[in-house]
C-alpha cells in the first residue's frame, strides 16, 4: 500500500471560504484585503444580502491558505480572480456594485477602471504604504519571503475579543480570524506593481464611489483616502471618514456605521 501524500492539495484555513449569497438583479462583489481573506467582508456581504442583494466573496489567488501559497502569485491573478467574480454576478445581476478592503479597495478600482460598474467602495483602501517603496524591497523579497506584521499588542488582542465576542453574538461558532500575520514579501512586490498601474489607471473611475477610512488606521494610512478621492474620475464621490476602526474597519467597532453606508450608497444609485 503507498503512504504517498499529495504535497499540492490545497487546505484552506476554517472561515476562509468563498461566499455566494443569491439574491436579486442588484450585485455587490465584495473584495478582502492582502494576507486576508473572505471572513474579513462576510459580515459585510450578510448585511447586503438581508437588503435583498446577491453577494459573491471570492478568496483572492495565495490566500487563506499557508503563506507559502501567496510566495509565488502575480497580481494579475488577482484582477482575474475580481473579473471571474464580476462575470460570475454578470450572469445573475443587471447591475453590479464592487467593494473592497485594503488591497481589495485596490482590486476594486481596477476593475471599475476596465468593466461598467454601478458603483465602486473602498473600505481602508491603499494608494500606498511606505513600505512598498522602501528601496530594498526587491533584494529584500529574494533573500526574506517574509517579516513579522509591526502591530500594537494591545490593540490587537481588543480587536481580536470584539470579533470573538460579535461572532458569539451573532450565533457563529467563534473561531479564530483567518489569515496570515506576516507581510510576504514577494506578494508586497507584486501589489507595489499592480499599484503602479492603477495609479495610471484612476482617471478611467468614473462609476459613483463611496471611500471609507478610518483616521485610526496605521496600517493603511489616513491620507490614502485623499490621494484616491484625488485621483478617480468619479463626478459623484462621496466620503466616511471614521475615528476609532482600525485597519479591518469591517469587522472593527464602527462597522455598523460602514454597513448603514454602504447600503444607503447602493439604494441612493440605484433609486
Amino acid at each position: 500500500m503507498s503512504t504517498h501524500t499529495n504535497s499540492n492539495i490545497i487546505s484552506i484555513l476554517p472561515g476562509a471560504e468563498p461566499f455566494f449569497y443569491p439574491g436579486n438583479r442588484i450585485g455587490c462583489l465584495t473584495l478582502h484585503g492582502m494576507t486576508g481573506t473572505p471572513f474579513e467582508v462576510r459580515w459585510l456581504g450578510q448585511h447586503l444580502n438581508q437588503q435583498g442583494w446577491t453577494v459573491y466573496g471570492p478568496r483572492l489567488a495565495g490566500h487563506g491558505t499557508t503563506p507559502d501559497d501567496l510566495k509565488h502569485v502575480h497580481w494579475r491573478e488577482w484582477v482575474a480572480d475580481v473579473m471571474a467574480g464580476y462575470e460570475l454576478l454578470r450572469q445573475h445581476c443587471d447591475q453590479i456594485f464592487v467593494m473592497g478592503l485594503s488591497m481589495g479597495g485596490a482590486l476594486a478600482l481596477m476593475l471599475a477602471s476596465q468593466v461598467p460598474v454601478a458603483g465602486v467602495v473602498t473600505l481602508s483602501a491603499v494608494y500606498d504604504m511606505p513600505i512598498l517603496q522602501h528601496p530594498l524591497l526587491p533584494i529584500m523579497s529574494r533573500l526574506v519571503d517574509r517579516v513579522a506584521k509591526a502591530r500594537d499588542p494591545e490593540a490587537r488582542q481588543k480587536f481580536l475579543e470584539h470579533v470573538r465576542a460579535e461572532q458569539i453574538k451573532r450565533g457563529e461558532e467563534p473561531i479564530p480570524r483567518p489569515g496570515y500575520d506576516v507581510w510576504v514579501l514577494p506578494a508586497m512586490r507584486q501589489m507595489r506593481d499592480m499599484l503602479r498601474v492603477l495609479h495610471e489607471r484612476l482617471h478611467l473611475v468614473v462609476a459613483p464611489a463611496l471611500l471609507v477610512h478610518s483616521k485610526a488606521d496605521q496600517t493603511v494610512t489616513f491620507d490614502n483616502l485623499d490621494k484616491i478621492y484625488n485621483s478617480i474620475g468619479s463626478t459623484d464621490k462621496r466620503c466616511l471618514v471614521l475615528e476609532r476602526s482600525g485597519h479591518v474597519c469591517t469587522e472593527d467597532i464602527e462597522y455598523p456605521q460602514v454597513f448603514e453606508a454602504v447600503t444607503e450608497f447602493v439604494r441612493a444609485v440605484v433609486s
